[in-house]
């Protein structure tokens, strides 16, 4: 590729866009186009109707279509549950699958930071194991229930920043932690219906200190991505935990770009 692809930031669940922002601009400082999306699985609360993970890849296809629309290369970056609706919004927007149609532009990689990876027919809550983290809350009418059942779900800071950035010291983990948004329950029961790695090259980025996907977690679903093509699939380890892109910012964005230009 002679010119530099356009990247889009998928998030993680809970997640909001700003979370990327420093680390999207580190991508630009090395000339990339980088787009952060917004989940609509974390952009809604009561009384709205809590969005599923189709429209969470509807949207994301859309941002990739209107780029590849320009005749633009795209690589779609997929983060923990980010890296389920990165499978399923490359649906229709693969470069290849453009091309045979007199096309330009289109998706040419996918890249797992450290993603949960489902199968056709799974969805995120199955993927990971039929769990869910021990510092996530369901909420229906504001009160905790069990899942399913609530429509929404929310994150316990105190009970989720030890975990969920790990690497930096209890009172800014617990910062971020506040971060965190109201994430849709059906987000995580919804199904994929497409396999990017039959299509398209993609790389798994491990995080070595993980504490919500564990190095062989992680490493489990780079079998299952090998199983289906390994020919497509390559791998790179960083050091760090769930959430890299603040507490590894560089080292991120050199594992993304080592993806993308083959280093």
């Amino acid at each position: 590729m002679s010119q530099k692809p356009s990247i889009v930031i998928i998030p993680g669940s809970f997640t909001g866009p700003d979370i990327y922002s420093n680390f999207a601009s580190l991508l630009r400082g090395r000339g990339y186009e980088v787009i952060v999306g917004i989940l609509q699985s974390a952009n809604r609360t009561r009384p709205e109707k809590a969005a599923t993970l189709q429209e969470d890849a509807a949207y994301f296809r859309g941002v990739a279509e209107t780029l590849a629309s320009q005749g633009k290369d795209v690589v779609v970056v997929g983060h923990s549950y980010g890296g389920v609706v990165a499978t399923e919004s490359v649906k229709g927007v693969i470069k290849t699958e453009r091309e045979a149609h007199g096309k330009a532009g289109g998706v040419v990689r996918v890249v797992y930071l450290v993603s949960v990876v489902a199968d056709i027919g799974q969805g995120n809550f199955e993927a990971f194991g039929g769990q869910l983290g021990p510092f996530i809350r369901i909420l229906q009418s504001w009160v905790d229930i069990p899942f399913p059942k609530g429509e929404f779900m929310h994150i316990d800071p105190e009970a989720g920043a030890p975990s969920l950035y790990s690497d930096l010291p209890e009172n800014e983990a617990l910062e971020w932690a506040r971060l965190s948004k109201i994430q849709s329950t059906a987000s995580f029961l919804d199904p994929v219906t497409f396999a990017a790695v039959d299509y398209v090259p993609v790389t798994y980025i491990h995080t070595s200190t993980d504490r919500i996907i564990p190095l062989e977690n992680q490493k489990g679903f780079v079998a299952k991505l090998k199983s289906r093509n390994a020919k497509n699939v390559s791998t790179i380890t960083i050091n760090a935990d769930h959430y890299p892109i603040v507490t590894a910012p560089e080292e991120t964005a050199k594992g993304i770009i080592d993806a993308i230009e083959g280093n």
